[in-house]
């Protein structure tokens, strides 16, 4: 009886535990459980299967992982408003439409000349999709200017093959009644560029002759 309470004692004081005692102490292996119970999801049992170790805890990702992390993707920054870096001969206007910064030069120059200016300014030759972008745009106009429209080489007939800078399509149009007609409604590869006139009309053009033009860029 007196080691029976000594061992209680120690039960209390230093974790030793009685091989009769009530079920339930703490362990973390079966070895620090006496005979016959077994250490089972933390705790000493006689009764149920030995588990040495409770259940494994997931740690939580490190800290530095979410800096080690890529940044999310970030959209293109939008460039500025205005026609700095486009070289132009004339006069440059700068406005807004259809979302987009668009900027008039004057000069009159060859359609090539005109395209390259609106790509050195990261932009292109303008380019009207809709009847709010037309009507936004009317307003601006001075001269005869060039747009972005071409038309393919080879094309059939003087309607087809005509797309915004080579390569979308065209979605709403705007010509000029009769037009195009590359000069003589036959398709001979003359007016193989096209202009946006006073009224906001298109008309087919020789890329050869010398206008004002139109740039836009997002």
């Amino acid at each position: 009886m007196r080691i029976v309470r000594r061992c209680a004692l120690l039960a209390v004081l230093f974790g030793c535990y009685d091989p009769y005692a009530r079920e339930g102490a703490p362990c973390e292996r079966s070895d620090h459980c006496p005979s016959p119970q077994t250490c089972v999801l933390g705790r000493c049992s006689l009764h149920d299967a030995a588990i040495d170790a409770p259940p494994p805890v997931t740690p939580d990702a490190s800290p530095d992982a979410a800096i080690d992390a890529p940044p999310p993707p970030i959209d293109a920054m939008r460039l500025p408003c205005n026609a700095t870096g486009l070289t132009c001969p004339g006069t440059a206007t700068t406005f807004m439409c259809g979302g987009n910064c668009w900027v008039l030069c004057t000069g009159n120059v060859q359609r090539e000349t005109a395209r390259t200016a609106c790509v050195g300014w990261m932009g292109t030759l303008a380019e009207i999709n809709d009847p709010g972008e037309q009507t936004c745009v009317n307003p601006h106009i001075t001269a005869s200017s060039w747009i972005g429209l071409l038309q393919s080489s080879g094309s059939a007939a003087p309607g087809a093959g005509w797309t915004w800078n080579g390569t979308t399509q065209l979605n709403f149009t705007n010509w000029l009644t009769g037009k195009p007609d590359d000069g003589d409604n036959n398709e001979n590869g003359a007016e193989q560029c096209a202009s946006i006139r006073t009224n906001g009309t298109w008309d087919d053009d020789a890329c050869n002759s010398s206008l004002d033009y139109f740039c836009e860029r997002p």
